[in-house]
């Protein structure tokens, strides 16, 4: 195969000058050849894939109320022992590591009974402990002793859950509850059990009589809230002195998705289901693979009572219950009408945990245990498995059509593991399509040379704000071969704080990219799919959401619209800017001094512009000019020194504002990891770009961006010459033009970044309705006037505009307000072969076009 052509397949613009004044707008041409197709569109694009992490699963999507229902949570995780505040898995080899073992462990903060705690009046006396005697079962071995040895007159006497930071109660609307108890023969009295605000009002409750009894028994109830508060608790309220035993406490919705028992959060699926995704990925991700093999998820015990399930440990540090387990995941894919994607172990844990594995001899049983999952999806019901998933209440097979071996192993030793499973699978199904793991990154020839045989390639894009827009020909690249493409995660999660319209925009113009290369990218899902905004596991991701409210972000918007207007066919089509009046700059902005994990000083601070010099600091005499936002910063020897270790010490240069520029420096390391951080264009101490010289250890030099907390590269980490010397004065450079910036240090020319083009987009045609789709995306901060002219005779009657747009990179959608970014449609007044149309500032644009 050969390297596609770029031009063909770029529509990127053409930027034949930066940038105009802010008072005019900008311009462009559009010219799309309606006959030309280059390729086809995939109608399976956009799918969605879910992992648990971030409570996405456990205290979200699943509608389950109390977080450790089954007191299970501090339990250690197999494989695993305690030592010194660590859980340390057994240490057996790395995959990876050439036969030695990984010294990787996990802080272990788990209290005895996490999320349980005692709510009593000051003159009650009850002890609480976890117990493994007598259990409801052995797959979940834990249940709480209660000890009443003095009630409180008050009727104070209380074992309070606080749900997954809070309960949603509704006002009207009915809750579920059942719980195991045994008791002594001494506990003679009620039990009462309720819902409660935050301020400790009763909403709702229930009394049970007795619940005497020395075996197991299960007591129901439900109970239907007299107000709203979304922060409630659950609590049992004691009746007697004695002692009894609690276990598996379980409160539900009745109103679920689909009205399913064991259901979903209605809010968060309807979210998914409205994405309209062909696929759903699942169960990972890292969390398929373990902190180690003994720890990985097993979908066979995810079936089946959910008492008797025992959960699986999640990489992100908590318990899974698997309350959505096998079955309701693949339940849920045809609830959405979405094909199935199961993700399974490939007999090896996380690289960058424990890294165990089981040995090759001994795959046979995990291959032959993926076999019968496959099974249990899609065999008819005569079979072993079929016949399971029948008695469970689905004898009609699910809709399984690919299965992925592992999650970002790479390499010949995974492409090895990959080959045997394939040729197990294929041998037995060979409709189901196979997909491989590329690792973290792109398509690589360091795994696909070993492998015999991929239906589908995994390649995963975690990308810093801007990178879309300067690598939209990314895909173009890649070389054609016997494979389709599936971008399993991507995100724009780098110099985007937790989310904003920035991110929306590079994921748009990221989606166009994989659009453009219809031929190649079959697939793809955007990742993480949810937070829950009390335990964020990762810094951007999809769907928000805590016990009572949720919201989705622009991107959500982003990818819906991109899915609901994606076309069939790919037309050829080329846009360019065209040149304005006048060079606005781009990095206009103030200037500061910063390190990370590195004390350093800087003296001789100096800003020439026009030839004259309009700064130059005085630290001894006026070091107020500078303002610390983070870090030990002090005078000394006329050096403004940076004393602590840290990230992010900063300080910026008050009451100046720099268009074109040459700042001039000399700085000094004294100690640390790394070297020189050189902000400017600084907006705020939130917002600027920067030069990082001695980045990675000291080993590399990257522009990079700051966006609240995030930082980000916008330029590749580029080797440095050699690394910085301690105790040396380095002089250092920026020249500063209007639409690039040169870093030199000691005079020689270190890097150089310039902002990529901000208008892209495409063309294509909806087979079905004879429309055309213009989609374009405009991340400049002035509209731009577009010539839109249409080649082979195809004339417009009429058509409508869908614009998602924002007067902000930094906005974003919210608890308050939770649909203020979404796309609006409008009627588009064009007609004919030719006609104008204004893309807004910070744009993503859908025009659809009917034909006369």
């Amino acid at each position: 195969m050969q390297y596609r052509n770029i031009c063909m397949a770029v529509l990127c613009a053409q930027t034949l000058l930066s940038s105009v004044d802010t008072s005019a707008q900008q311009s462009a041409s559009m010219v799309i050849h309606t006959g030309a197709v280059k390729n086809t569109v995939s109608p399976n694009l956009h799918g969605i894939f879910f992992e648990e992490i971030s409570h996405g699963g456990e205290g979200g999507l699943y509608a389950e109320m109390i977080q450790n229902r089954g007191f299970e949570e501090s339990r250690l995780p197999p494989g695993t022992t305690l030592e010194n505040g660590f859980i340390v898995p057994n240490r057996t080899p790395h995959y990876n590591l050439n036969g030695r073992a990984s010294d990787w462990r996990m802080p272990w903060r788990k209290t005895e009974h996490p999320y349980w705690r005692l709510n009593t009046a000051p003159d009650a006396e009850i002890d609480i402990r976890i117990t493994k005697e007598n259990p409801l079962n052995t797959a979940t071995p834990n249940s709480m002793e209660v000890q009443v040895k003095k009630l409180s007159p008050s009727g104070k006497n209380d074992l309070l859950n606080e749900g997954f930071w809070g309960i949603n109660a509704k006002k009207g609307e009915t809750c579920n509850l059942y719980f195991y108890a045994r008791s002594a023969d001494d506990y003679t009295g009620p039990l009462t059990v309720a819902l409660q605000s935050e301020d400790g009002t009763i909403l709702a409750s229930h009394t049970f009589s007795s619940v005497k009894g020395a075996q197991w028994k299960k007591y129901s109830c439900t109970l239907t809230p007299n107000a709203t508060d979304g922060k409630a608790k659950f609590i049992f309220r004691f009746g007697s002195t004695g002692k009894l035993w609690l276990d598996f406490v379980s409160l539900f919705p009745k109103e679920t998705f689909k009205k399913r028992p064991n259901g979903i959060r209605k809010d968060l699926a309807q979210y998914l289901a409205d994405l309209k995704p062909a696929f759903v990925r699942w169960p990972g991700g890292c969390f398929v693979e373990g902190i180690n093999v003994e720890s990985a998820p097993n979908w066979k015990t995810s079936l089946g009572p959910v008492e008797k399930r025992p959960g699986t440990f999640s990489v992100w540090d908590y318990w899974s219950s698997d309350g959505f387990g096998y079955h309701e995941f693949l339940q849920f894919c045809e609830d959405i009408n979405a094909d199935a994607l199961y993700v399974f172990n490939a007999g090896v844990s996380c690289e960058f945990r424990s890294g165990t594995f089981i040995p090759d001899s001994s795959m046979q049983p995990v291959i032959d245990d993926v076999l019968d999952g496959i099974e249990y999806a899609i065999g008819p019901v005569t079979s072993k498995w079929g016949k399971v998933r029948a008695a469970n209440g689905h004898p009609k097979p699910f809709p399984l059509k690919y299965v992925e071996v592992g999650n970002e192993q790479h390499g010949p030793w995974y492409a090895k593991r990959y080959n045997q499973f394939h040729d197990a699978i294929k041998k037995k199904y060979p409709q189901l399509k196979i997909i491989s793991s590329m690792g973290i990154g792109d398509i690589n020839r360091h795994t696909l040379d070993s492998i015999h045989t991929t239906d589908i390639a995994d390649e995963h894009a975690y990308k810093a704000a801007w990178w879309a827009f300067s690598n939209y020909d990314h895909f173009n690249r890649y070389k054609r071969g016997d494979y389709e493409v599936y971008v399993g995660e991507y995100a724009t999660n780098g110099g985007v704080g937790s989310g904003n319209m920035l991110a929306a925009l590079n994921d748009a113009v990221y989606i166009l990219g994989m659009e453009n290369n219809g031929d190649l990218v079959k697939m793809s899902s955007y990742a993480p799919l949810f937070e829950n905004v009390n335990t964020r596991h990762w810094p951007v991701n999809l769907i928000n959401f805590n016990a009572a409210q949720s919201f989705a972000r622009i991107s959500y918007y982003t990818i819906q619209m991109m899915n609901q207007h994606r076309a069939d066919q790919n037309l050829k089509a080329e846009l360019k800017m065209i040149a304005g009046a006048k060079v606005r700059p781009k990095y206009a902005g103030g200037i500061g001094l910063a390190t990370w994990d590195t004390e350093t000083e800087y003296r001789d601070i100096e800003v020439i512009s026009d030839g004259k010099t309009v700064y130059k600091s005085d630290f001894d005499t006026r070091p107020e000019e500078w303002k610390t936002i983070r870090g030990k910063w002090e005078v000394k020897n006329g050096a403004m020194a940076q004393t602590a270790q840290g990230a992010q010490r900063l300080k910026i240069l008050t009451g100046q504002h720099f268009e074109t520029y040459t700042l001039r420096l000399k700085a000094r390391k004294i100690s640390g990891y790394n070297a020189f951080i050189i902000p400017f264009a600084v907006k705020d101490e939130n917002k600027h770009l920067r030069a990082h010289i001695g980045s990675h250890v000291n080993n590399n030099s990257a522009f990079e961006i700051v966006s609240g907390e995030s930082v980000a590269d916008v330029t590749p980490q580029r080797r440095l010459p050699a690394p910085i010397e301690t105790g040396r004065w380095y002089d250092i450079r920026l020249e500063v033009g209007p639409d690039k910036v040169e870093c030199y240090l000691n005079d020689k020319l270190l890097m150089t970044y310039e902002e990529p083009s901000k208008l892209i987009g495409l063309a294509g045609k909806d087979t079905a309705t004879g429309e055309l789709i213009l989609k374009v995306v405009n991340g400049h901060e002035e509209a731009c006037i577009t010539d839109v002219r249409l080649e082979d005779g195809f004339e417009v009657a009429s058509g409508d505009a869908f614009v998602l747009s924002a007067a902000s990179l930094e906005v974003e959608n919210s608890f308050s307000a939770p649909r203020q970014y979404v796309p609006v449609k409008t009627a588009l007044g064009v007609k004919g072969m030719r006609f104008s149309y204004t893309f807004a500032p910070y744009s993503i644009t859908v025009l659809r076009l009917k034909r006369q």
